[in-house]
């Protein structure tokens, strides 16, 4: 019961903190962020996609809902700002009614986002690519004796996605018209078991107001730093919490460290490659339950090769890694893993990581930990 308690608040505080954090530090960018902002409400219809035939029985129909966002827009004070071409923050509150519910219920989600423009500068016109994570309570998660028929998700807390092809129109300097297409993820990363995740796709349309500064000036003067090192090395160490296959079972502590070497590209983009050392009790309890021998570290012990892309928004980066097992044991059957999360640069070396670690689309656990950058 503490740890499942523990696991639930270093899931909701990570994800918070990371985000958060970099929004707050952001607003402070801002001439005036208190009185420079846009409200947007915003309707949404769509379905829950058919991901695995397992979770079929569960759709039952269209899905709709609405959402509520505060965002603000950048001027270009930073640098960075004009060289993402002004990217607007914020937060959103969604609610959805999933189309069943007396098996799924309703979905409630408050999420940071960044809407990064995709087209060319244009006053009235933005093509834009929103980028969300955050929390999600699901109303109806999977329950023994009550709710058998879900086994999509087995918790009230999950973690939120939300990728989004979005556009906005200025019809007025004070009023402007939202409209997208979205693809929404929501699990658990394997902390409470079922955890096969509800995947949706809608289309949304809503109106915005802005408040404040209705004409907004963009400042292209300012002059990016020059990359004077290149070469990036770190070293991060990450553990997490996770569940066997059956629901309500024990939950397993699993621990990794990362060697990683990345080369800054540009700004926005750095490539790198790394050694990756995974170390997890559940995987011991696998190989127990199998009757392999796993007395020993070695035993238990996964280590595997990777390449990765970080997608850079200053402090913040989107990091994907793609790899391989070269060492484990041989009763495994894993070879290939990956990796997708957030890492922000607390200080100029200081690393803090939330990431979602996997076997291709199985989610295995989140990952809470911090690193050193050279």
């Amino acid at each position: 019961m503490i740890l499942r308690k523990l696991q639930k608040t270093l899931l909701i505080a990570g994800i918070s903190a990371v985000l958060l954090i970099f929004i707050q530090n952001n607003c402070r960018a801002q001439d005036s962020p208190g009185r420079d902002f846009v409200l947007t409400v915003d309707g949404h219809y769509g379905y829950i996609i058919s991901h695995r035939g397992s979770i079929v029985h569960m759709i039952r129909g269209h899905i709709g809902g609405g959402e509520l966002t505060y965002l603000f827009r950048t001027c270009g004070k930073q640098p960075w700002q004009a060289l993402h071409r002004y990217p607007e923050f914020g937060v959103s509150a969604m609610h959805l009614y999933m189309g069943n519910p007396s098996v799924i219920g309703n979905l409630d989600a408050l999420y940071p986002f960044v809407n990064l423009r995709m087209n060319s500068m244009n006053r009235k016109f933005k093509l834009y690519l929103r980028l969300g994570v955050g929390l999600a309570y699901l109303s109806k998660p999977y329950n023994r004796l009550t709710n058998h028929k879900n086994n999509a998700i087995g918790s009230y807390i999950n973690a939120f996605v939300n990728i989004r092809l979005g556009s906005s129109y200025m019809l007025s300097p004070s009023w402007r018209l939202d409209a997208g297409v979205g693809l929404t993820h929501a699990s658990n990363g394997a902390t409470k078991t079922p955890n096969l995740g509800l995947n949706m796709a809608t289309l949304n349309v809503g109106l915005g107001y802005v408040f404040g500064n209705k004409k907004m000036e963009m400042k292209n003067d300012s002059i990016l730093p020059k990359i004077t090192n290149r070469w990036h090395p770190s070293i991060i160490g990450a553990f997490g919490f996770k569940e066997m296959e059956h629901p309500l079972g024990n939950k397993y502590m699993a621990y990794a460290i990362s060697a990683n070497l990345y080369y800054s590209a540009s700004h926005k983009n750095k490539f790198g490659t790394g050694v990756e050392f995974v170390y997890s009790n559940g995987t011991r309890k696998r190989l127990e339950s199998d009757s392999v021998p796993s007395n020993k570290i070695k035993d238990v012990l996964k280590i595997g090769a990777k390449f990765g892309y970080s997608f850079n928004i200053d402090r913040l980066s989107i990091p994907i890694d793609f790899g391989m097992y070269f060492y484990q044991n041989s009763d495994l059957s894993e070879k290939f893993f990956h990796r997708v999360g957030l890492r922000y640069m607390v200080t100029k070396h200081l690393i803090a990581n939330l990431s979602l670690y996997t076997h291709w689309a199985k989610a295995d656990y989140f990952e809470f930990g911090i690193g050193y950058e050279l």
